[in-house]
């Protein structure tokens, strides 16, 4: 065959295989398409999807601050399970049932362990019922535990039994769980999570906080699987294994969040205020040690509100007096010394009237120095400075609080000036990545409708500008950081199997708000605030002064606006303290924000009888964490000397107690080596160690109860003994 003849036998081959494939096509889609895509269609139906495992929120310490534990809803198939097979034998006899679920019956008795809401008669009545009718699918328990189902599975002869012999399916689901507390700890800040399943049948969606802040992240990728039945059994088939979630690593000190839960608790509970809230960052990096959102909900509890430090916007009142003063200084408007006469005194009440604008003073202070009004928190004399200084040019005013960055969550582009000349704040922040709900720092511009004369006096001391207290904060954790201002943050790293995929580093907003001269003279004078001004305290009325180190900051009271009048009464205050500690090389800055509305045990609110108490206590305790003091470094208390109690013991206690220099302490000394063989001796008194060491040599054999020294002995002393002998010590 030429090879003409080949190449036409080889194109009619070609040619019948194309038509047979066409055919084949054209069958498939067209033909036998109905009953292909009803398959597909039916596996659409019989998959399932096999839930991962949500990542783990932790603190800075490892400590686990949210994980994923599972739980059971636990259910009786009596329809499937009840069905005879040929010879007349059914899985669950009758008399079975009868038996354990009698109205006292055993297996009653472990449902009503698990879940007391019910009796024990009352469980075996809903189980008998169920039986009778053949119940296909009778909830009897829902949301145990992982140790109480493992309990109620082997415990329980009858349900420890194969799900086709005693009817008991269950359904497991993740139950997210704060170890720390529900309604504590920094609940609103960690979040929780939707128990309503979503679209894909998979529930687990972040709400709030952390959790819907890095949900993606820890949420993972639920696998996908589907049912099949093999020999009459259904079956669980995994086609793509679930992915789990990551872990987030935060910053949060749980030594310190409990300081700072409690020393709020207890001050918004003392004075009956409506809620508080307080944060603690660490100075030079920024990262949020402790944040709390406290609600009074009773005389004696508190629990987590939202998170009011990021969502809330209010005025800040005269902790914004810090801002002015810094930048009539910096501008070069005034120095500390400059003086201004408020006309406020004892013997004659003043105010000052700027445009018909009244502004006053709470308490006299005559004429002062501009250090002297920031320490005594004067309204009339900040006011005074600023609208002197920038009158004719309030623009100089405002472009000077975005040059601090005050008002920002991030270094400036000129896209965000632009941005905040035309609606006075950002729309996209950097905080919603780590806090979803947090709100822009909003302040009036000139440009806008809202701005009138008097609007330069009142933005000068904390009113007409709405703030989340975060960024009073960062400003002030900017003057203790030597004026380097630094983005707080939440989330430290993240962790998937070991390994870190993401690590977050601080974030500079600012190198320098501004220059060292007048940072120096602005920290003299919160200083002052401290020591002797309106946070200082008295001898009725507690402040932030401590005498365990030396606190700076600023205090604060705002009249809150009233939603129902439109106006700034009737609606009680918010009173605040921001500050660092220890004042000469700063370590940490925190403020703290109380919400006074009318009904609370108080008279006048006040920002440092109300709020600085409560920075006092958490800066005093969290120092005494850190202090790394040896006895020797401590001052000796000579007036009341306190002993160490010293319990009976071997003779070389007296070499230990002399190289300490407490010679003087008395003790009563025992030898170990002197016991008579056959006599029991007296251990009373004496520390488990050397007690078990004098009993032992006799070859006795000691029991020991307790903790402490000996306070009882099962024989008494002087009783005759053999080795081997049994004696119990309880130790108090």
């Amino acid at each position: 065959m030429d090879y003409k003849k080949r190449f036409y036998v080889i194109a009619a081959l070609l040619g019948i295989y194309v038509c047979f494939i066409w055919f084949k096509s054209f069958q498939t889609v067209i033909v036998d398409g109905p009953k292909y895509r009803a398959k597909v269609e039916k596996l659409k139906v019989d998959s399932i999807p096999i839930p991962q495992l949500r990542g783990f929120i932790f603190a800075d310490g490892n400590e686990l601050l949210a994980g994923s534990l599972p739980e059971y809803d636990v259910f009786f198939d009596f329809k499937s399970t009840t069905i005879a097979d040929s010879k007349g034998k059914m899985n669950i006899p009758q008399d079975t049932i009868a038996y354990y679920f009698s109205d006292n019956g055993p297996g009653a008795k472990a449902l009503h362990e698990i879940d007391p809401s019910r009796s024990v008669a009352e469980y075996a009545r809903i189980v008998r019922n169920a039986y009778a009718q053949r119940t296909s699918r009778l909830h009897i328990l829902h949301a145990v535990p992982y140790l109480e189902y493992k309990k109620l599975r082997t415990k329980m002869p009858y349900l420890s039994k194969p799900k086709y012999q005693n009817g008991l399916i269950s359904e497991e689901r993740a139950h997210r769980y704060r170890p720390y507390g529900e309604t504590r700890m920094g609940a609103s800040t960690i979040g929780s999570v939707y128990a309503k399943k979503d679209k894909n049948g998979i529930s687990g969606r972040g709400k709030g906080g952390i959790e819907e802040a890095m949900d993606s992240i820890l949420r993972g990728k639920p696998g996908l699987g589907f049912k099949q039945v093999i020999r009459r059994h259904q079956t669980n088939i995994t086609v793509e294994q679930p992915v789990n979630g990551a872990n987030v690593h935060t910053t949060i000190n749980v030594e310190m969040q409990d300081i700072l839960d409690r020393a709020l608790c207890k001050r918004i509970l003392e004075l009956r205020a409506h809620a508080g809230w307080a944060a603690i960052i660490e100075c030079k990096t920024g990262k949020i040690k402790a944040i709390s959102n406290l609600e009074r909900i009773s005389d004696t509890e508190c629990a987590e509100d939202h998170n009011h430090l990021f969502e809330d916007l209010v005025d800040p009142g005269s902790t914004f007096k810090t801002v002015s003063y810094m930048l009539l200084l910096e501008d070069g408007k005034i120095t500390p010394e400059t003086k201004v006469n408020t006309g406020n005194y004892t013997h004659a009440r003043g105010e000052f009237i700027y445009h018909g604008q009244h502004i006053r003073d709470d308490h006299p202070v005559g004429e002062v120095t501009a250090d002297e009004a920031m320490v005594q928190s004067s309204n009339i004399s900040i006011a005074k400075l600023t609208t002197q200084a920038y009158e004719k040019n309030p623009q100089e005013y405002l472009d000077g609080i975005e040059r601090i960055g005050f008002l920002n969550d991030r270094a400036l582009s000129d896209s965000d000036r632009a941005e905040i000349k035309q609606v006075g704040y950002l729309r996209h922040l950097e905080f919603r990545k780590e806090f979803p709900k947090a709100q822009a720092a909003r302040h009036r511009q000139m440009t806008g409708r809202s701005w009138s004369k008097v609007s330069l006096a009142q933005i000068s001391y904390g009113y007409e500008t709405q703030i989340p207290g975060i960024y009073i904060l960062q400003f002030y954790n900017a003057i203790a950081n030597d004026g380097k201002m630094m983005r707080p943050y939440i989330v430290d790293y993240i962790e998937k199997d070991g390994e870190v995929i993401w690590e977050q580093e601080p974030t500079v907003i600012n190198p320098k708000i501004c220059s060292d001269k007048t940072l120096k003279d602005v920290r003299h004078a919160l200083e002052g605030v401290v020591e002797h001004g309106t946070a200082a305290g008295s001898a009725w009325l507690p402040g932030a002064k401590s005498k365990k180190l030396k606190i700076a900051g600023k205090t604060g009271t705002a009249q809150r606006f009233n939603q129902v009048t439109k106006t700034y009464s009737g609606a009680g205050h918010n009173v605040s303290f921001a500050g660092y500690f220890p004042a000469e090389n700063p370590e940490y800055c925190g403020i703290v924000v109380i919400d006074a509305r009318p009904g609370g045990n108080f008279g006048r609110p006040g920002g440092g009888y109300m709020a600085g108490p409560v920075f006092k206590s958490f800066a005093e305790q969290i120092w005494a964490l850190k202090c790394n003091k040896t006895l020797t470094d401590i001052t000796p208390d000579t007036i009341n000397p306190m002993a160490p109690k010293v319990k009976k013991g071997p003779l070389f206690t007296k070499e230990v107690l002399s190289k300490l220099d407490l010679d003087t302490v008395k003790w009563e000394p025992i030898e170990l080596t002197n016991a008579s063989l056959n006599k029991i001796p007296d251990v009373k008194g004496m520390g488990a160690a050397d007690a078990l060491f004098k009993l032992e040599s006799l070859g006795l054999r000691v029991n020991i109860v307790g903790k402490g020294a000996v306070a009882s002995m099962s024989v008494a002393p002087g009783t005759s003994c053999k080795r081997g002998d049994y004696i119990t010590l309880t130790l108090k």
